[in-house]
């Protein structure tokens, strides 16, 4: 992690002790509202890629099929 990063994160923090309990609430209803919005921007990266979602939807039909290995078995072999 860069120095300035560790710099902000440490004047973010202390910036956030001084808030009032409710102002935290909001602070951490928003940091969970982005936590969100990056997982959904990831999905849609995911299945705006058909060979990859293809991929994805032919590994849930092996699965339910029973075609997979056992990881014991697997890592024998790693």
């Amino acid at each position: 992690m860069g120095k300035t990063l560790l710099n902000n994160e440490d004047k973010i923090l202390s910036n956030f002790k001084k808030l009032s309990g409710e102002s935290k609430k909001e602070v951490a209803d928003f940091i969970a509202f982005l936590g969100a919005k990056e997982e959904i921007k990831a999905t849609k990266e995911i299945i705006s890629d058909s060979d990859f979602l293809r991929s994805i939807m032919k590994g849930d039909e092996d699965f339910a099929q029973g075609r997979f290995k056992k990881w014991s078995e697997v890592k024998e072999n790693v």
